[in-house]
């Protein structure tokens, strides 16, 4: 923000000391121009002040927006890289940080958060299913669904905050 001041500060005295030495040179030395040449460096300053005020806010929001996407995107890596899934309990594992981290983030990617919820609840993989063994390998069979499915989603950058993007 300092250096934007020292710019405009720059600017507006060089404007001002043209305009004196036109003032000057056309000998139009009266109080009517040198108001009028008063309020045109004023108006000059402010405009220049608050556009590069607006342009600092605007610059703060896009990089806020940049760093919430990377760290999305960084925790979505996690869970791919180190969550096991190849026995039914780590696929359990594996669904429920994906759910806790899309969870975590449901306010930046509200439509990824919903879909993976509604499936896990509709797919059965929240619940366990052990009691005889054709519930345990149908369990098992959504068990490995989900976390395909779940996979999939963190992989495509399914989780990218799609109203941060706009």
């Amino acid at each position: 923000m300092l250096n934007n001041v020292v710019i405009i500060v720059g600017l507006v005295s060089g404007i001002a000391t043209i305009i004196s030495f036109l003032i000057d040179k056309a000998n139009l030395g009266g109080k009517y121009v040198h108001s009028i040449y008063v309020c045109v460096v004023t108006i000059l300053a402010s405009i220049l002040a608050i556009s590069a005020s607006s342009s600092k806010i605007e610059n703060d929001q896009l990089l806020a927006k940049i760093a919430k996407i990377s760290s999305i995107e960084y925790e979505s890596a996690n869970v791919l890289n180190n969550a096991e899934r190849s026995n039914d309990g780590q696929r359990r594992g594996f669904i429920f940080a994906s759910l806790a981290l899309l969870e975590r983030h449901k306010n930046e990617v509200p439509d990824s958060y919903n879909l993976a919820k509604e499936f896990a609840i509709a797919s059965g993989v929240l619940q366990n299913k052990q009691e005889s063994g054709t519930e345990r390998l149908y369990q098992g069979w959504r068990l490995e669904d989900a976390a395909n499915a779940m996979e999939s989603l963190l992989k495509c950058k399914g989780v990218r905050p799609t109203h941060l993007t706009k």
